[in-house]
């Protein structure tokens, strides 16, 4: 099992992230990028049968981080990554299939957010105890259901569920990108999830974890080890961004802990930890 977890705080935003291969599968075709300094972290899953899932998540990833840092919008870094994509089908052309990856990104600026997104990674955003979905799955399932064909509970066991109508790297010169913007305040959380993420279907089970989990680390944590629980058949990457220190509530909780801390520090002899 495979497993890659990193956190940080960058302009008072706090945020986690964590990617495992799964208990079954020897390969995580997950990647993810955080660039907190410019708002940025993206979340990309090759999708499953086809060549090369792992190379194509990374230079979709890759790709839209290079190219936010150097002053493209989203719309563009993602068509940029498309293209990336598209160029290593072409030259994997003596394997099955076409590397493709799915692939949802957050962005952070100023008082604005925007998420855009491909596929069936998904974002949600928690904001006074309400939990909502950003994101609306390219998949086949998600069209039957918008059709009326089955229902959510059917959806949940669907043999097409993993089947997605839109990646990066298949199709025409142009992706069809959905974009979802809106103000960004120190109250909000934002939950990033590929498809091996488990309680995806289940909202009041992500409801309780934030509302009863304040740093975004210990989000992480119980998300991550239910996924391993629950299915952990698939790679999965979970990232949590949100709560600024800025925040009463936040601050208040991060320093009562460096109070604990400090005080068992002095017991056994430690250096005291750095203040704000």
């Amino acid at each position: 099992m495979l497993l890659k977890k990193n956190g940080y705080n960058q302009n008072k935003i706090l945020w986690a992230v964590e990617t495992n291969s799964g208990l079954t599968r020897s390969r995580n075709e997950d990647y993810y990028i955080a660039r907190p300094a410019f708002g940025l972290w993206v979340l990309c899953d090759g999708v499953g049968g086809h060549a090369e899932g792992a190379m194509a998540s990374r230079v979709c990833a890759e790709t839209i981080a290079y190219s936010i840092i150097h002053g493209k919008d989203l719309d563009q870094a993602i068509q940029l990554s498309h293209e990336a994509v598209r160029t290593l089908g072409r030259k994997a052309s003596n394997h099955s299939g076409h590397p493709c990856s799915t692939v949802a990104v957050l962005l952070i600026s100023e008082r604005k957010w925007t998420v855009a997104w491909v596929g069936d990674t998904r974002v949600w955003l928690f904001e006074k105890k309400r939990l909502q979905q950003i994101t609306r799955d390219h998949t086949v399932v998600r069209k039957l259901l918008d059709w009326g064909v089955i229902t959510e509970e059917e959806a949940k066991n669907h043999p097409d569920r993993h089947k997605v109508t839109r990646a990066i790297g298949i199709g025409k010169d142009c992706i069809e990108i959905s974009i979802q913007t809106g103000a960004w305040n120190s109250n909000q959380v934002f939950i990033l999830g590929t498809d091996g993420m488990a309680c995806r279907d289940e909202p009041e089970i992500l409801s309780n974890i934030l509302i009863n989990t304040v740093i975004p680390d210990q989000i992480v944590d119980k998300l991550a080890y239910a996924s391993l629980q629950i299915s952990g058949g698939d790679n999965f990457t979970i990232a949590v961004v949100g709560r600024s220190l800025e925040n009463y509530f936040i601050r208040k909780a991060v320093e009562k802990s460096r109070e604990i801390w400090s005080r068992r520090s002095r017991t056994v002899g430690l250096f005291q930890p750095v203040p704000f």
